[in-house]
């Protein structure tokens, strides 16, 4: 007697039971966070700091080594990455261990800058070091133009105001914003611009400009008039204001310099002028079609959750849109949640048509509603208890998660079928529906234990894994583990108990109109659901209707209570206007329910002819693989070694390139050109977009980039057009990004353009592809223009290998530059400090940040410079005075000599050592992993003496995750062992069971390589949950072979009977399972690439394995037994047994 029984007899205990579990899954739907992956990417900590008109060199000396060198090493640190640019940014990014604590990072570092600051120069301690938490993922981008230039004219500077006082800080304060970042923004700063002939001609120099401003300049506390201590009898107390801060330029213009002999004053408007400017002026921006704009990128911080984020700041925006002026206009680049939601929908949609997919499976294969509503209603309980236990262990709503409920959707019915299947056959034979539930829970009580256990213990393993092909296995598993346990425990207490009930009368048989009927009421149900998202809502007014119908015909007596409902079910439908936006999906489903229901009994008569067929030639097939055993064994040998080396012709690959609705590019202009040339350039690039009809919107920038900015460097963002709006091949981003790069090759005058995808997972990298770092570990042996030529020969045998695509690298150590030689001798005759000197011209040159004032509510900097004529030529040089110690003013040309020279725009760093970043893609048909290979083999055969080589973005966690796969199915396949071996008391049965997993491998890695996939890690969790898929059907075989030979049977008799009896729960569980994953493997749209990837593995695993494992299993079962000397059987305890004709099954 089996512990079902008791649930049998208690059918409201049962029903409490399953109640209770779609229940609290109900409340925690809704509760679920929603994202398309989990947060995988490492916490990243980002160290900014900036030395005003500072060189690459310089700010690489002075600054990003003195902090790198206190960095290194800080705890759970798992690498560090530095650019430092030739505009005096130093950009740090600290990349840590995935699952550490992203403020504790933030707190070891901002401890280790401490100790680093007091080595910093004064100027960077001035501007201050900023330590944020940071994420490499851009989760918006949107562009503010002047919608209309000639009605309306809003300068760079006056956006950029407007967006400085209404909408930075507010975005900001949005809960998970990592970092708002601004491309062509010119934040408001007074800007005194200094005329050096002017200053000369007045006995005065840069340097004492920045004195008085210093001086003159300052916040000063007053004090209080009568403040304690008072004198005994102080009858007031007030405050002193005094006025310290200069707020308007005219205040600026008006500050005094000097005195003349004369008695005049020399005021800063005498020899300059003031301004409110821009604190930088290296970055233009523009949209699509060429309109100045400003453009902002919203980074999510590590650990948050993207669509509560985006939400958040379109909440802002949509309250910042209501305030703008006329004219002024704010265009959406791209919005990575959009990929995320739609990538969700499709998801869930493959969820819903396995759901649907698989009952009618079950209907086929049952012919009995009430029957089919056992296995139906078992698919709900588990998915929705599911999102219980999701909730409970910290989960979100994923892909991964959802991935899981697709799969689980054909596993979990497998128990439920098995259940009402065996109590069907044994009702016919003549028992109570009680006594056939209890009698068929005794037998299979066992094995649906064993099977539910194998399908539980090959993931196991995998919820150990650390990093993030760890997490990536860890969701996704655990939720398939979430959906057996609570199907196994259905399994158990109410799909027994509702065979029962549901069997206990006779099923009378619905008419061929009835079938029709039913047809077209789920047409119509479905093709609500497949109309959008407002159709669902029109399923209540329609269902209204219906009844409204349906109660008018019986009212009125006449017999068309069927054309009343449906005339009723369609004016709801009117009401809510569905049936004039989309009818089509509403229409074709309920004729094809109505067609299909129609004919419904003739499908039945056809399908029993067909099994009753089919299972006579397996009967005949069965006995002569039964006698031919020797060739059996040999061809599974075969299909053995098959399989291995189906292995090595697969390549392998991480997480596949999806369409995200979102490209980026990259422009290197020649070095040393300036920022208005690269504008020109980003010009050209526009207007080849703009031929591109898949392309919505744009938003480029000159000057910037990435990886450090350089005026001769541009950046840009492509967003598409929604994906329902550009079907085919032919419209994807990949698409689109070919196309251009082919139309952007050499039609750029003077300058190379590069577009790539975005990186397949957030936060890894900055494009899709491999992200090669070169690295100079020859302390100094190297220059940079040798490491530069070493990159490019890499470069250069890369781009004739076969196994890759697109390979540069946006570094250049050749940047045309000047190079001052100071006579240190003539400087010290003329009287001049050597100190002044250089202050003197990087004032002139560099500009200088002085100090700060308030001004209309914000913090507003103030800089001296050189006005733009003055620093256009090196010549300018001579114009350029500082004061001496006899007080005369000496040009500075007469102890400066100007060369010309080259250097670097831009100084990276991997791991405190220089490196240079060459990216690339995968030739078309190739992998991630080949590349990475190719590149791996090309550095080793290139034999560079004191040179390393590392990987960041998406292919340091590929190279990191190495054999890991194999490891995991090899843990996957022993968990399996094992417990089968504790459950049978045995080591032979589990090997008889897991002999058909290499099956089910050779048939996914045959329909892998025929679809032209690679074997990445969706294919790799495929291929895990395969060898509990392929398990499953042979423990069916095995269980009731033992139980034969136990009652005397012989191994071949046992062999043979549980063979031909398990023939058709084993088809019905597989093809239902294999329905469940069709929707999967033929998915379209956002987040296809993955779904194909895992629904041609489990579907081409499945479909072998099940086939074959019918025909396999039971030989080698009888080999084995043979072998073990078991094959006669023993006879049972009472005397009694019988192997004859299998049990007969409902038709």
């Amino acid at each position: 007697m089996s512990a079902s029984n008791n649930f049998i007899t208690r059918p409201v205990l049962s029903t409490v039971c399953s109640l209770l579990i779609v229940i609290v899954g109900l409340i925690a739907i809704p509760i679920l966070p929603i994202e398309n992956l989990p947060d995988i990417a490492p916490p990243t900590v980002k160290v900014v700091s900036t030395y005003v008109g500072a060189d690459a060199v310089a700010v690489e000396q002075g600054v990003t080594s003195v902090l790198e060198q206190q960095i290194n090493g800080v705890e759970e640190m798992d690498f560090i990455t530095s650019n430092s640019s030739s505009d005096g940014v130093s950009s740090i990014s600290v990349s840590f261990n995935s699952g550490t604590d992203g403020n504790i990072n933030q707190v070891n570092v901002q401890n280790r800058v401490s100790l680093a600051e007091p080595q910093l120069p004064e100027e960077v301690r001035k501007s201050g070091v900023t330590v944020n938490k940071a994420s490499n993922s851009i989760l918006l981008v949107y562009n503010f133009v002047n919608e209309d230039p000639s009605k309306t004219e809003y300068s760079v500077e006056t956006i950029s105001g407007y967006l400085d006082k209404n909408l930075t800080d507010n975005v900001k304060r949005v809960k998970g914003v990592g970092d708002v970042t601004y491309f062509g923004n010119r934040k408001i700063a007074f800007r005194l611009w200094l005329d050096p002939e002017k200053l000369t001609a007045n006995n005065l120099s840069s340097t004492d400009v920045v004195a008085q401003l210093q001086s003159q300049n300052r916040l000063v506390p007053a004090g209080k008039v009568g403040g304690a201590p008072a004198p005994e009898g102080q009858e007031f107390t007030l405050t002193v204001q005094l006025q310290g801060r200069l707020t308007t330029t005219q205040e600026f213009e008006n500050i005094v310099l000097r005195t003349t002999d004369a008695g005049g004053l020399v005021r800063l408007k005498d020899v300059g002028r003031v301004e409110l400017g821009g604190e930088t002026y290296g970055i233009d921006a523009m949209d699509l079609k060429g309109t100045p704009s400003v453009g902002i990128a919203i980074y999510q911080l590590s650990g948050s959750n993207a669509i509560e984020v985006s939400d958040g700041v379109k909440d802002v925006l949509a309250d910042f849109e209501k305030t703008l002026p006329v004219g002024l206009g704010v265009q959406k680049i791209y919005d990575t949640t959009d990929f995320i939601n739609q990538s969700i929908k499709g998801v869930t949609n493959s969820l819903r048509d396995a759901v649907i997919l698989v009952v009618l499976i079950l209907f086929l294969f049952l012919q009995n509603w009430k029957a089919t509503l056992v296995p139906a209603i078992a698919i709900p309980v588990a998915l929705i208890g599911t999102f219980a236990l999701v909730l409970a262990f910290g989960f979100s709503l994923n892909q991964l998660t959802l991935f899981g409920l697709v799969l689980a959707t054909g596993l979990v019915v497998d128990d439920a079928i098995t259940v009402v299947e065996d109590t069907s056959a044994k009702k016919a034979e003549g028992m109570t529906s009680v006594q056939a539930a209890m009698e068929t829970m005794d037998e299979l009580f066992g094995a649906v234990i064993a099977t539910s256990l194998v399908k539980m213990a090959v993931f196991l393993p995998v919820l150990f894994f650390p990093g993030a092909t760890g997490t990536i296995y860890k969701q996704f598993a655990a939720t398939i583990l979430f959906s057996i346990g609570i199907s196994t425990f259905n399994a158990l207490t109410f799909s027994p108990m509702l065979s029962a009930l549901l069997l206990s009368r006779e099923t009378k048989e619905l008419s061929r109109n009835q079938y029709a009927v039913a047809g077209v009421i789920l047409g119509f149900i479905y093709g609500l659901l497949s109309a959008g998202n407002g159709a669902l809502a029109a399923l209540v007014p329609a269902l209204i209707g219906a009844l409204i119908g349906f109660i008018a015909a019986k009212i009125t007596g006449l017999p068309l209570r069927l054309p009343f409902a449906i005339g009723g079910a369609a004016v709801g439908l009117v009401t809510t206007g569905v049936i004039f936006s989309n009818p089509f999906p509403v229409v074709l489903f309920s004729v094809i329910g109505l067609v299909v229901g129609w004919f419904v009994p003739m499908i039945f008569t056809n399908f029993n002819r067909f099994y009753g067929g089919f299972e006579k030639r397996y009967a005949s097939v069965l006995e002569g693989v039964l006698k031919a055993r020797p060739i059996v064994m040999a061809a599974l040998a075969a299909g053995i070694l098959l399989t291995g080396f189906a292995f090595t012709r697969i390549p392998g690959g991480f997480v596949p390139i999806e369409d995200q609705g979102y490209a980026i590019g990259f422009v290197q202009a020649p070095e040393g050109v300036s920022n208005e040339k690269t504008l020109a350039i980003n010009r050209q690039v526009a207007e080849v977009m703009r031929t591109e009809e898949d392309i919505s919107s744009a938003a480029l920038f000159s000057g910037a980039s990435l990886d450090g900015n350089a005026p001769n460097k541009g950046l840009f963002f492509i967003g598409m057009k929604h994906w329902d709006e550009r079907p085919g091949a032919d419209h994807t981003v990949g698409a689109v990004v070919k196309r251009l790069n082919a139309k952007l090759y050499g039609a750029i005058d003077g300058g190379r353009v590069f577009v790539v995808e975005p990186p397949s997972i957030p936060g890894y990298g900055t494009g899709g592809g491999f992200e090669f770092q070169l690295l100079d570990q020859s302390s100094g042996v190297y220059s940079l223009n040798e490491f530069f030529d070493t990159a490019n020969q890499i470069i250069e045998i890369g781009k004739k290998n076969p196994v890759l695509g697109q390979i540069y690298t946006l570094f250049s150590p050749q940047a045309p530059q000047y190079k001052i030689d100071v006579d240190r001798e003539q400087m010290a005759s003329l009287g001049v400090d050597f100190g002044s000197a250089m202050s003197a011209f990087s004032v002139n040159f560099g500009g200088a940040y002085v100090n700060d004032t308030f001004q209309e509510g914000k913090v507003r900097r103030v800089y001296v410079q050189a006005d733009e004529v003055s620093r256009a030529t090196p010549q300018r040089l001579s114009s350029i005075y500082v004061g001496n110690s006899n007080g005369e003013q000496v040009p500075l040309s007469e102890f400066f000599t100007v060369k010309k020279a080259v250097g670097p725009s831009v100084i990276p760093h991997f791991n405190l050592y220089r490196s240079i970043k060459i990216d690339g893609t995968p030739q078309e048909g190739k992998s991630s992993g080949q590349a990475i290979g190719a590149m791996k083999q090309i550095f080793n055969e290139g034999n560079y003496q004191g040179l390393g080589f590392d990987w960041t973005g998406i292919s340091r966690e590929e190279v990191k995750a190495g054999s890991l796969a194999v490891v995991i199915f090899a843990l996957g396949i022993l968990a399996v062992f094992l417990v089968l071996s504790a459950q049978y008391e045995s080591y032979t049965d589990p090997i008889i069971i897991l002999l058909t997993v290499p099956t089910a491998l050779l048939g996914a890695l045959v329909f892998l390589g025929a679809a032209g996939q690679v074997l990445n890690i969706y294919a790799q969790v495929g291929l895990v949950m395969l060898i509990g898929l392929a398990g499953g059907n042979a423990i069916l075989i095995v269980d009731l072979a033992n139980q034969k030979m136990a009652e005397g049977a012989s191994a071949l008799e046992a062999a043979t009977f549980s063979a031909k009896s398990r023939l058709r729960p084993i088809l019905m569980t597989a093809i239902s399972s294999l329905t469940g994953f069709l929707p999967l493997m033929l998915a379209k749209g956002a987040g296809a690439q993955s779904q194909s990837s895992l629904g041609l593995v489990v579907f081409g695993g499945l479909l072998v394995a099940t086939f074959l494992s019918t025909l396999v299993v039971p030989v080698f079962y009888v080999v084995m037994k043979s072998l073990l000397g078991q094959s006669d059987g023993r006879p049972p305890e009472d005397g009694s047994g019988d192997a004859g004709a299998p049990t007969p099954q409902p038709s």
